[in-house]
């Protein structure tokens, strides 16, 4: 798994079966989503892509849905914009972070269709380097340490896991708007 996610986590995806990569996988998307549903919850005509975010986050932290529609449902994540390659590409802040909640949520989809760890690694990636990106530009960057503590967590899944992933990603939302 040739990704930034550290060689302990991708060890413990190949080793955990699919109910820790896919634990892993929805985790990683949780903290990211408030950015994807913060930053593009208001604007019209994307109410259907937020709508089918938020159904497919629920259904990733149900064990019991096989997810046998993935492809399907990868291929309609795809279409969103911050998928669709433009001639100028992404430029704008909101845009670049939505980006990679998006391709997350893509990636999260597809494992739990296969149950494949390389593609919760890859899921793991996009978190990462969302978090690089954003400390980049921050005053007090720790934002990337803090999802690398997070992904260490998110093998070990315990209760609370979800929320507790939920009130981070709430947090660098709210990094992101005070910048």
């Amino acid at each position: 798994m040739a990704t930034l996610v550290e060689a302990a986590v991708a060890e413990a995806l190949t080793r955990g079966g699919r109910e820790v990569v896919r634990t892993y996988a929805a985790a990683c998307v949780e903290r990211l989503a408030p950015v994807f549903l913060g930053l593009r919850g208001g604007d019209s005509g994307r109410e259907a892509d937020v709508d089918l975010f938020v159904r497919t986050l629920w259904r990733l932290w149900d064990p019991a849905d096989p997810f046998a529609d993935a492809e399907r449902l990868a291929a309609e994540v795809e279409d969103f914009a911050e998928l669709r390659p433009t001639e100028t590409g992404l430029t704008d802040s909101a845009d670049i972070h939505c980006f990679h909640a998006v391709l997350a949520l893509r990636y999260a989809v597809l494992c739990a269709g296969t149950g494949e760890a390389a593609e919760a690694g890859q899921c793991g990636h996009v978190a990462l380097t969302a978090m690089g990106l954003l400390d980049r530009n921050l005053p007090q960057p720790g934002l990337y340490d803090e999802e690398l503590e997070w992904q260490r967590r998110s093998v070990a899944p315990a209760e609370g896991l979800r929320e507790a992933c939920a009130e981070v990603g709430r947090g660098r939302l709210a990094v992101l708007q005070g910048r």
